[in-house]
């Protein structure tokens, strides 16, 4: 959860308003999301806008959002919409500014917080809207797609955060306190869970598996179904060229088989899927979220607040649990094997 920015959101609806041509008279913060700020912009005759502040988002990654939408007719993508110049943001402050159509719905993320799901059907949308943006050919946004990497993003941040007990960082608060001693404990244990991601690493690499446009970050917040049952994406942060498994991985574990068989019912070709891929994911989910919470509370947050919320949602990776995420990796072998989608020769 994201708390607000102080920033003057009457000038930034009016800076809205001006480069959309959109008579817009209210806007409201969304506490949701993670590293850009979010608000509900509503126009004076009751449409509304989801908008998005970002200092991280390149606008190419809403190019590809776009291409999509609507070159490859991909419905459930939620694409931004074009300034009045025919931009897909504006610049104000240090940030960059995007606006999309509000969707009205439950994010899954949503329904979990009062104890409920998608439900079966709705998981076989998520499979198969995967799917159908997998087969988008690859050249709509070869110039605008980076390329995933099988190592660490921002490798140098997690041995920062790592390293802070060790260099007698003076704590600021009681988080940066609880934090550092936590380090300390538990440093052996995520160096060990680095070492075994590396491992994966290289035999994701190794293998060479066709890459495709993934989401990069499906996860329950980021999926809504809105009032008649129609499944949407957002957040094309993560936008890239990768492996299927990118994607794919933020399924396994219960109903993943739901995921799974309306994904390969609409994808053309049948390709294997890789155990230690998935692994790799999993491992990296846990490490950058060490990385993320720690230089947050250590370096960046100057709220209490905030401070409280990432302290809270780390103790569910430090220290990493990596017999459970070994659990994670043999299931899904077991999966892929009932699925004949195991490489030949191969434990996958």
């Amino acid at each position: 959860m994201k708390v607000d920015n102080a920033f003057d959101k009457t000038e930034l609806l009016e800076q809205l308003s001006t480069a959309y041509g959109l008579p817009l008279q209210s806007i409201i913060f969304f506490p949701e999301g993670e590293d850009s700020y979010g608000y509900i912009a509503m126009s004076e005759t009751g449409e509304k806008y989801f908008v998005k502040a970002s200092t991280s988002v390149p606008n190419s990654r809403l190019h590809v959002a776009s291409l999509l939408r609507y070159q490859c007719r991909i419905k459930g993508v939620v694409a931004p919409l074009e300034t009045r110049d025919g931009a897909l943001s504006m610049l104000w402050q240090d940030f960059r500014v995007s606006l999309f159509p509000f969707i009205e719905g439950k994010s899954r993320w949503d329904l979990w917080k009062v104890g409920k799901n998608f439900t079966d059907t709705e998981l076989s949308q998520t499979g198969a809207l995967l799917a159908t943006i997998h087969e988008c050919p690859d050249t709509i946004g070869s110039d605008n797609l980076t390329v995933a990497k099988y190592d660490l993003p921002l490798r140098h941040e997690l041995h920062t955060v790592l390293e802070a007990p060790a260099k007698k960082t003076s704590p600021q608060n009681r988080y940066q306190k609880q934090l550092l001693e936590a380090l300390t404990q538990h440093q052996s244990a995520v160096l060990e869970t680095l070492d075994r991601y590396d491992s994966l690493g290289g035999s994701a690499t190794a293998v060479q598996t066709p890459f495709v446009i993934t989401h990069g970050d499906p996860t329950p917040g980021n999926l809504i179904i809105d009032a008649e049952n129609r499944l949407h994406i957002i957040d094309w942060d993560g936008v890239c060229l990768g492996p299927p498994e990118k994607d794919l991985v933020a399924f396994t574990g219960e109903r993943f088989d739901v995921v799974l068989e309306s994904y390969l019912a609409e994808r053309q070709d049948r390709t294997a899927l890789y155990a230690d891929i998935f692994g790799f994911y999993i491992y990296e989910w846990a490490l950058n979220e060490i990385r993320d919470y720690g230089t947050k509370i250590l370096f960046k947050n100057n709220d209490a607040q905030q401070n409280a919320y990432d302290w809270e949602s780390l103790q569910d990776y430090l220290p990493p649990n990596q017999m459970l995420m070994e659990d994670g990796i043999a299931a899904v072998r077991n999966t892929l094997g009932r699925y004949n989608l195991l490489p030949k020769n191969s434990g996958g």
